[in-house]
């Protein structure tokens, strides 16, 4: 087997030794040798990999050469993919020196890119021991973090320490962005991917998080730029894919946005992201019997996810089908993947259903989640209403405007005061709302 030789002897195995006459000579200076050659040069993957297997292949070179050569190989493997082969290489190089800087670090972005967080936090820790750089210091922060061995506050303070490092470090940055995404510090992280595409134009991975921030802000006319230059950098880039068919649904261009979300599921049959942006696209298009059977599709693929289920169960309640809807949502907040989003469904669609106490249960459950969020307090106020707790009601609903809630959800919120009986109430609110500088002005008693 190929695993089983040793890793400068593969070339003949891989098929890559250059065939005269068809291919670009291996040495292109009669003054190299295949050491001197591997240590210096820089060229395709393919070709260091052959260059540098001869070099370890001969005899004569050193160990700090040995270890030099099977850095650069391994860094071949990997930006090949073959993590395998990359694992051997930067093991081997510890088999000669166990304390080797270079040795320690590969490992561990091996161990980080199989999601091995554990086992890559401790070896980042060990070169970080040896050598601070910053590609040290941001791997044990992103995977630490992932790990779990640090909370938000220590990565940041990690990360941060990186790129006080190399302040021009754009892994660090696209690293640092998302997790502020995650803290929704959006302005921040837009800043940071922008900086970060700044420093490298040819970057679509900074792309893409400009473009997924901006759809956060609901800045969809913003966003398609980012994302299409995302696209032109990395053609095969699916995420990306996926997101510009988001945006253009919801800049109505759903015949556009059904391309992309086709491309989606081609490229990844067995995900439901592509069949919910296909069935989004279908429902807009008005072929709603469609986008309801590349749902099932969808689960009979890609299985029940909590993600497949909200939009089965949004696309039910489009339909004024409540029943279906409630089912499937039911089905998604079972499940451990279940957020925010689908517990304020769940609660919305129990109020339409005039199940108050499911719906007080789901909104609780989102508040929790986050419990700042505009419309899961707007959704909290309708439940109050339900509930006759309508003082309370009006004073969140305030709170969920002054949160950012678009004022074309006053008038729904009115609707449903008037629904229990509640004209005057209804009539002043509307007063109050109608003067400038309303979401200021404290409710009356």
């Amino acid at each position: 087997m190929i695993r089983s030789l040793p890793i400068f002897a593969l070339s003949a195995a891989f098929g890559m030794v250059a065939v005269a006459g068809t291919a670009k000579p291996l040495l292109t200076d009669s003054q190299d040798t295949y050491v001197s050659a591997c240590l210096e040069q820089s060229d395709t993957p393919e070709r260091m990999i052959e260059i540098c297997q001869h070099g370890l292949g001969g005899i004569g070179a050193s160990d700090r050469q040995r270890i030099e050569m099977l850095d650069k190989l391994g860094w071949a493997y990997y930006d090949l993919d073959a993590l395998d082969e990359a694992d051997e290489a930067f093991t081997e190089i510890l088999t000669l020196d166990p304390n080797a800087e270079v040795g320690l670090q590969g490992r561990a972005w091996v161990m980080y890119n199989r999601d091995a967080f554990p086992e890559a936090a401790e070896l980042f820790r060990q070169a970080v021991s040896r050598k601070p750089s910053a590609g040290n210091m941001a791997g044990l922060a992103a995977s630490a973090r992932r790990a779990g061995q640090v909370d938000y506050a220590e990565f940041e303070q990690m990360m941060q320490t990186a790129l006080a490092m190399n302040p021009e470090y754009t892994w660090a940055m696209r690293e640092l962005a998302w997790r502020l995404v995650d803290q929704h510090r959006l302005d921040e992280a837009f800043g940071l991917f922008q900086k970060a595409s700044a420093l490298d134009p040819y970057d679509p991975y900074s792309a893409y998080g400009m473009a997924f921030v901006l759809t956060e802000l609901d800045e969809w006319e913003a966003a398609f730029d980012p994302i299409s230059r995302a696209l032109d950098l990395k053609p095969d880039f699916v995420s990306a894919l996926s997101r510009r068919s988001l945006i253009l649904l919801m800049l109505d261009r759903p015949k556009q946005a059904l391309k992309d979300a086709e491309a989606v599921v081609a490229a990844k049959p067995n995900d439901a992201d592509g069949y919910v942006r296909k069935a989004r696209a279908l429902s807009d298009l008005g072929q709603r019997a469609q986008a309801h059977l590349v749902l099932e599709e969808a689960e009979s693929r890609a299985g029940p996810g909590s993600y497949l289920l909200y939009w089965r169960a949004r696309l039910f309640a489009d339909d004024l089908d409540y029943e279906a809807a409630l089912y499937h949502i039911r089905r998604s907040v079972a499940l451990e993947g279940a957020d925010r989003f689908d517990h304020r469904l769940h609660a919305d669609i129990a109020l339409w259903m005039e199940h108050t106490d499911e719906a007080r249960e789901a909104i609780d459950r989102a508040l929790e989640l986050y419990p700042g969020g505009e419309f899961e307090q707007y959704t909290n106020a309708l439940v109050m209403v339900a509930e006759d707790r309508f003082d309370e009601a009006e004073d969140t609903f305030d709170a969920a405007s002054q949160a950012g809630l678009p004022e074309d959800y006053l008038g729904d919120f009115l609707s449903a005061l008037v629904a229990e009986g509640r004209f005057l109430q209804a009539i002043k609110m509307r007063a109050r709302y109608g003067n400038e500088g309303a979401h200021d002005v404290p409710r009356s008693n």
